[in-house]
């Protein structure tokens, strides 16, 4: 149940961000229902947003999107990201295009959720993302967009 928040950044410090923050979401894309049956695509149901999220060794995160979806196969292995605008430096933006998801099929099943990680800098600018989920059978989720605002941009 880990992303990157950006190059050189582990999992460790997710997961710590993820069980150190109690915050309520405060940004929701509307949900898709999840399908049922054998061999269907993951769904992504929602996008919420936690703001200066404070992990379990101190460090603040600018953004955490948590990524809400459910599989009904339970098989979900990888988030993928593009970037779909920006008002910032694309060459300043580390965004990975791929994460692995860790999560137990039968949470899968039930519905899920996994966390990235975004520290903003000190520039102001937004970031547009479109965001999918792969499966090991191959089958592709639908999409998600959401946008990070860092320091007002």
């Amino acid at each position: 149940m880990c992303m990157k928040v950006a190059a050189g950044k582990t999992c460790a410090l997710l997961a710590a961000v993820i069980l150190a923050s109690c915050q309520t979401p405060t940004v929701a894309v509307p949900a898709a229902q999840a399908a049922a049956g054998s061999g269907s695509a993951p769904v992504l149901q929602s996008v919420s947003m936690r703001y200066n999220v404070r992990a379990a060794n101190g460090v603040i995160v600018s953004v955490v999107p948590d990524f809400h979806f459910a599989d009904a196969d339970g098989d979900a292995v990888l988030i993928l990201r593009e970037l779909v605008q920006t008002s910032g430096s694309q060459s300043n933006l580390h965004i990975p295009a791929s994460t692995p998801i860790d999560i137990a099929a039968d949470i899968q099943k039930k519905g899920a959720v996994v966390s990235g990680g975004w520290n903003c800098g000190t520039a102001q600018y937004f970031v547009t993302l479109r965001t999918h989920i792969l499966d090991a059978a191959g089958h592709r989720s639908n999409g998600l967009e959401y946008t990070i605002h860092c320091n007002g941009g």
